[in-house]
């Protein structure tokens, strides 16, 4: 079974020799090896895996050299849940291994850059697969600092862009309150000047016609002060 997994993982590491831009990834449009799908400083899995009886299951992981790897496991139901973990190099060395438990953990740094292989061994159980919860992360972690720094750069620019947007919501709040006060006083405005219009106008009228009624008083009057007869009381003609 050893025999048959380096033979099988010498084939992989000759797959990826052969074609050395599989393995490369776009991030943020960018071709790059040194960074995964995720276009974080690394990688991080988490998933559930069902191993056959007597069976070996493999995956697969791209690590950069300088970079850390920490891979955990547990058994989550099978026969007695337990099995074996092994870790291979991309050179077909065996970096880790777990001896058979329900789980356990490895963590290393990383020496060489390349695909990494973790195996899952249950060749010891003859009659019961396993369902196995696994979780791997692998990150550099100089990569992954200015990652975490230019994160808090951005936050902080939006932090500062939210503050102006608030101020100027503020500012914006401010305006429309006096845009409305300015238009209260306008229409105040407008009524009292409406009203005093009304007034003036009727109060002119008002004087008009009593000045028109005493200027016809008074011609009518004066008019009556020399109006005289030319006859007498009893009809004769006065001299």
């Amino acid at each position: 079974m050893v025999k048959m997994t380096k033979l099988w993982l010498f084939l992989n590491v000759l797959f990826s020799i052969a074609w050395p831009e599989g393995w490369a990834e776009k991030v943020l449009g960018t071709e790059t090896e040194e960074f995964d799908f995720d276009g974080l400083p690394g990688a991080q899995h988490e998933f559930k895996i069902e191993v056959g009886a007597g069976r070996e299951e493999c995956f697969y992981q791209k690590i950069v050299a300088g970079g850390k790897l920490h891979i955990s496991f547990e058994v989550l139901n099978g026969g007695d849940r337990k099995l074996e973990l092994r870790v291979y190099s991309p050179t077909v060395n065996m970096i880790g291994h777990v001896d058979l438990r329900e789980m356990g953990g490895f963590e290393s740094e990383i020496a060489d850059t390349g695909p990494y292989a973790i195996c899952l061994d249950n060749s010891m159980s003859r009659m019961a697969s396993k369902l196995v919860y696994v979780f791997l992360v692998t990150y550099v972690e100089e990569e992954w600092s200015r990652y975490r720094q230019e994160i808090e750069d951005v936050e902080l620019t939006v932090s500062n862009f939210s503050a102006s947007i608030q101020t100027v919501q503020e500012s914006v709040k401010e305006t429309l309150v006096h845009q409305a006060q300015s238009r209260m006083h306008i229409i105040k405005d407008w009524y009292l000047i409406t009203g005093n219009n009304t007034y003036i106008q009727r109060w002119s009228i008002c004087q008009c016609i009593v000045v028109m009624m005493c200027s016809g008083i008074q011609v009518y009057f004066v008019r009556r002060l020399f109006r005289g007869t030319n006859v007498t009381p009893t009809s004769k003609p006065r001299a």
